[in-house]
């Protein structure tokens, strides 16, 4: 078994009446074999959606992926074309995905640079 650390901060003192200052840490297991992808980039292009993790492969993996484009977004969506995550220039999103549903990007507008990785849960 190998780990992976991770730290989330949110903190805000106006985005409500109330202050924001949200601190979560976690020490997750990650499998020492197995499929991983450690960090990459690619370009992901508006003309067909691009498969970054097969859903044949199956288990759930940690995933992280931060859209570097600093005008387009970039839509990440299971492989069955279900939407569910739109990353803005320079917004980033890190999650467990969900076992056999693969993981597939698309740009919106213009072609974008992701960086990305996805390690095997424990």
């Amino acid at each position: 078994m190998a780990t992976l650390n991770t730290t989330l901060t949110l903190s805000s003192t106006d985005v409500s009446s109330n202050r924001l200052n949200i601190s979560v840490t976690d020490t997750l297991t990650t499998a020492a074999a197995g499929p991983t992808k450690g960090l990459s980039r690619e370009t992901i292009t508006t003309s067909d959606n691009q498969e970054i993790l097969d859903e044949a492969v199956s288990g759930v993996f940690y995933f992280y992926a931060k859209n570097l484009d600093s005008t387009n977004f970039v839509i990440l969506q299971t492989t069955a074309s279900v939407q569910y995550a739109r990353l803005g220039p320079g917004e980033f999103c890190f999650f467990p995905s969900n076992d056999g549903a693969g993981i597939e990007a698309r740009a919106d507008t213009a072609s974008c640079i992701i960086e990305y990785g996805y390690w095997k849960k424990g």
